[in-house]
């Protein structure tokens, strides 16, 4: 999963010229990157990987994006 991601990252680099900041796994790839990280706490496993994570179940593979609004500090109505 780690490896993938990797690939995410740097894929997007090259075409936009910076990081995204939005991972986006279902649930059974955000377990697989925890076991792989050895790490379970969904926070610091984002601070790890340097974006914030965005659980979508009928995602089927994880992908990346880049968003202005940093969603830590968003407040919902």
């Amino acid at each position: 999963m780690l490896s993938t991601i990797n690939r995410l990252i740097d894929r997007f680099e090259q075409q936009n010229s910076f990081r995204p900041n939005l991972l986006y796994l279902n649930t059974s790839q955000l377990e697989l990157l925890q076991e792989q990280l050895s790490e379970h706490d969904i926070v610091i496993l984002a601070q790890l990987i340097g974006m914030d994570i965005v659980i979508v179940e009928n995602t089927l593979k994880p992908h990346v994006s880049w968003a202005q609004i940093h969603w830590k500090h968003s407040k919902t109505a």
